[in-house]
């Protein structure tokens, strides 16, 4: 690329991001930033007015191809160089297009928590500008990454809200056919046929040729949907159609995502029809160009699975089983330790373009030493929510447990700052979360040996992802992830870990984690009192928690409701348990 005049980088031509997307899979993350780097650092000064638009409309333009090739994660310095010229500028339109792209290459690539933030963000600015469709655009983007999260009954509701801003809007209105497809995903996912059917069939009717031409995966998406809806309702025959318009339409998209979704959708078909072997023998062929893009692996095995279950290859499907779990397990801990990466740069540009007011804020608060905190912590706080989403509705589950733990070190007598420490080591505890298939999440009744045995890897994974860091919270947060199932007799995981072996925050956090986890009922138990869950804690003292601590924390949960008028015995429910937790998350003097 040339410089123009003004010594603002040129954006790219047309004909320079169709070689950029062809080079794409040749390129690792160091060679794709050094080929960016140009345009990254003519975003990290204020472009001219005249200059910007067609500076950022490149560059955004840039992240949808990286996207389209699975590697969202790649695309998010671009992304959020982007927003920072919009924030300089202090364009509202340029911060909601920048806002809205963060937030769905974060949702991409598991930080759920952080896309959520970033659609928020969008959502704030197109209400300030009274714009209902572009409201409903990001109520859309919301439900995708509440999607991504396997939330989709919270993703349905999403998609009803964008739905209504512009149900009566009169001509195409794209965002009216992107919740309307959307639906019939997730109603797909939720098993919801009839319904889904229903919405999948009012996206057809909305959809119109410049819809294709706009997002032709989506469209791709929608007719997988169908052919899936189809089947599943045992309409086979109308099936075929749908299939046929997948593989016209990956012939033109031709990227990694569209082959995958095309040979899947068939396979589906294939199976339906009786032609299993066919079908498992494209699934091969799917699978092999899934393990050249990481990105995608997941629910390629995923449909494997589901593959080899409906032709009764048990054993197949456990051994497809075992590499999505060996696949998630690395790919979490690979993906969390980039997104540190990524932040660290981020911090590390913020803090060049905003340099004058980093000097000021340090005057402002020299006389203030707080802890410092591990460098990436708010990264992991967010990839923790993120995982937490994947099994509660509300993401705070980390945030409740953290409370909970920090008030037990407390009641046990330990000094503020390290009571501090241990609340939020005990926020990650389930970091780890992000390495187990979303169908053993979302399964209903008792999991099989081999569906537990991947279930219990989330505990190697969050002490991967928290390792190589001599940070007194991190180590904390370490001994945390992997050992907070480990139980006080030595029955837990990992095993034979028992007693005062297990470390003293691993035993805190675990009996905050059962106790929230019954009162809010996670896991698909049903909640029950704070009284009930304190009996069941009582039980399990000696064998699963340590007896001493079982009892001071029986003591510390009656002293702290008693003292805020809390009913523990009242039907089971959030209210009085969220009135305890918001009270331990108050300052209480640790600094």
């Amino acid at each position: 690329m040339t410089a123009t005049p003004t010594g603002v980088t040129a954006p790219f031509a047309a004909g320079e991001l169709v070689h950029l997307e062809s080079r794409l899979p040749l390129l690792g993350r160091r060679e794709l930033g050094e080929e960016l780097q140009p345009l990254l650092a003519s975003l990290q000064v204020l472009v001219p007015a005249g200059e910007r638009g067609a500076l950022c409309d490149a560059a955004l333009s840039i992240c949808r191809r990286i996207y389209a090739n699975a590697r969202s994660i790649d695309a998010l310095p671009l992304a959020r160089a982007v927003l920072a010229q919009a924030t300089l500028a202090n364009d509202p339109v340029l911060m909601r297009r920048a806002s809205t792209a963060c937030g769905l290459l974060l949702a991409d690539s598991a930080d759920i928590a952080g896309a959520l933030e970033q659609h928020v963000q969008s959502l704030r600015l197109a209400s300030a500008a009274g714009d209902a469709i572009e409201m409903s655009r990001t109520w859309n983007n919301i439900g995708l990454a509440l999607s991504v999260s396997g939330s989709h009954d919270m993703a349905r509701r999403c998609y009803l809200r964008a739905l209504a801003l512009v149900q009566e809007d009169d001509g195409p209105v794209y965002s009216r056919y992107a919740a309307c497809a959307n639906l019939a995903n997730s109603l797909c996912a939720l098993g919801e046929t009839g319904e889904g059917l229903e919405y999948a069939n009012r996206a057809l009717e909305e959809l119109i040729p410049a819809y294709v031409e706009q997002d032709s995966y989506g469209v791709m998406i929608l007719h997988r949907n169908l052919v899936l809806l189809l089947v599943s309702s045992r309409r086979v025959e109308e099936a075929e159609p749908h299939v046929a318009v997948v593989a016209t339409l990956a012939t033109q998209v031709k990227t990694p995502r569209a082959f995958i979704t095309a040979a899947t959708t068939r396979a589906a078909y294939e199976i339906a029809v009786g032609r299993s072997d066919l079908a498992l023998t494209r699934l091969d062929g799917a699978l092999s160009k899934a393990r050249e893009t990481p990105g995608i692996l997941q629910d390629t095995l995923a449909c494997v699975i589901r593959a080899e279950e409906a032709v009764g290859n048990a054993e197949g499907a456990l051994v497809r089983m075992q590499e999505l779990s060996d696949h998630l397990h690395g790919y979490a801990v690979k993906r969390a330790r980039e997104h540190i990466e990524i932040a660290a740069v981020a911090t590390m540009a913020d803090a060049g373009c905003n340099q004058q007011w980093e000097q000021q804020r340090a005057r402002l608060t020299a006389r203030i030493a707080p802890p410092a905190q591990p460098e990436g912590w708010e990264t992991l706080r967010r990839l923790a929510i993120s995982a937490a989403l994947r099994m509660d509705k509300t993401g705070w589950h980390g945030m409740r447990v953290g409370a909970l733990t920090k008030g037990l070190a407390l009641a046990w007598g330990l000094p503020p700052l390290e009571a501090l420490r241990y609340g939020l080591a005990a926020e990650l505890h389930d970091i780890g979360m992000t390495s187990v298939p979303e169908s053993i999440l979302a399964k209903r009744g008792l999991l099989n040996d081999g569906e537990l045995a991947v279930a219990r890897r989330h505990v190697e994974a969050g002490s991967e992802i928290l390792r190589d860091n001599h940070h007194p919270q991190m180590l904390a947060a370490q001994d945390v992830a992997r050992y907070h199932h480990a139980w006080w007799d030595g029955n837990g995981y990992p095993a034979r870990v028992g007693g005062r072996f297990i470390p003293l925050p691993a035993r805190m956090c675990a009996l905050a984690d059962a106790y929230d986890a019954m009162v809010c009922g996670l896991s698909g138990h049903a909640p029950v009192t704070m009284d009930a869950a304190l009996e069941e804690i009582n039980r399990a003292s000696g064998t699963q928690f340590d007896p001493d601590l079982a009892r001071c924390f029986d003591a510390f949960i009656r002293r702290e409701t008693e003292e805020r008028g809390v009913d523990r015995s009242s039907s089971p429910g959030m209210e009085g348990f969220q009135e305890l937790i918001r009270s331990l998350q108050e300052d209480r003097g640790f600094i």
